[in-house]
């Protein structure tokens, strides 16, 4: 049976809020890990829509248009939640504590009726509009609106029309259609892109300075990648420079035992782990800094602690990745790693890593000041 690929190329078209993008989106992770699916519960597509729009709302601090309410939902439903799952980045472990947090508000049978009607009322009818003839040709509001005439319609026209699924009111479930969960299962990572592409674009509008915003929306699969390798080569050089190295934050000297790997630039903004903007600081200081954005009188300590960090590498590196550590630290401003020594390179590393902190400002990052 051919389906009506059109008709899903429309789906998002008409966007105003989140909710079709974080529905689908829910819809197909859900479907690829279980191809065998025949039917979705509500609760488990607002679980897995709830768990996606989570990050972008608690860690990345995403800004939402007004009529958007996934992130107020989401505040007021993990009120109660510990503060690590909303600051701290993502591992195995805090993604598992996520959806246990979710879980456990919507076992209450009142916030589910409640979410239901907020998260899915529209949304479920709208994403398959696109396959009803009959449904196209309705208003959304009057008497003989879409919604009114909808429950007969998608039911009466489900076998004619062929969508991706049949919206099963009564045991509060959605009834998948194989040839769709075939479709899924086979293009789920075109798919996946594609929901990722509408949503970008409707999130740039509210937050267009914030860089990595793509990366910001993609799910993360579960892992991180592990800063030990950083962690690793700043060990042999405190080793190998005794009391020369210390925290910019606090003057402390440090030892392989008292410091940690630091995001300068809280990883919450920028999502990545790229080497130019991570630093070796006192233990205790990063943990006091968790999220938060240092102040700009800390820009200079940082541009000068990193450039001198290129005679240390040079000491315990071989040539090859003594060349990719310098092109690490240059390739974020577009100089070549020759270049790393010149006066010029201070001066446009200072002024883009200014310009990331102004955005980390504006967009509510809190300042840190040790």
């Amino acid at each position: 049976m051919s389906l009506n690929i059109k008709a899903l190329l429309d789906l998002f078209s008409n966007t105003n809020t989140s909710y079709k993008f974080l529905y689908f989106y829910a819809i197909i992770r859900i479907i690829k890990k279980d191809p065998l699916k025949k039917s979705i519960s509500f609760k488990e597509i607002i679980n897995e829509m709830l768990v996606l729009a989570w990050l972008p709302c608690f860690q990345f601090n995403l800004y939402f248009r007004k009529q958007d309410q996934i992130k107020v939902i989401l505040k007021n439903l993990t009120i109660n939640s510990k503060s690590s799952l909303k600051n701290n980045k993502p591992t195995n472990k805090i993604i598992k504590e996520i959806h246990h947090s979710i879980d456990l508000a919507l076992k209450n049978d009142l916030t589910l009726k409640t979410l239901e009607n907020d998260l899915l009322r529209y949304v479920m009818v709208r994403l398959v509009r696109p396959f009803y003839k009959r449904l196209k040709k309705l208003k959304e509001s009057g008497k003989v609106s879409m919604f009114n005439m909808s429950k007969k319609i998608l039911e009466d026209d489900y076998e004619l029309e062929q969508p991706p699924y049949l919206i099963n009111y009564n045991k509060s479930k959605i009834t998948l259609n194989s040839n769709w969960v075939q479709y899924i299962g086979d293009h789920f990572h075109f798919l996946e892109l594609w929901v990722l592409d509408g949503w970008h674009k409707y999130m740039q509008y509210q937050n267009k300075n914030t860089p990595s915003l793509y990366e910001k929306l993609k799910f993360p699969e579960l892992k991180r990648i592990s800063l030990d390798k950083h962690r690793k080569f700043w060990k042999e050089l405190i080793l190998k420079n005794k009391g020369q190295i210390k925290c910019i934050f606090s003057n402390k000297i440090l030892t392989i035992n008292n410091f940690d790997i630091d995001h300068f630039i809280c990883w919450n903004f920028l999502a990545h782990d790229q080497e130019w903007n991570l630093i070796p600081i006192y233990s205790k200081v990063n943990k006091l800094k968790n999220n938060k954005i240092p102040a700009k009188e800390l820009i200079e300590p940082f541009i000068n602690f990193k450039i001198k960090s290129f005679k240390f590498a040079k000491e315990i590196l071989t040539n090859k990745k003594y060349e990719e550590y310098l092109a690490e630290h240059s390739n974020f401003i577009n100089y070549s790693s020759t270049d790393c020594f010149n006066s010029n390179y201070k001066l446009k590393y200072l002024e883009e890593i200014t310009l990331l902190m102004n955005k980390a400002k504006n967009q509510g990052f809190e300042i840190f000041e040790y």
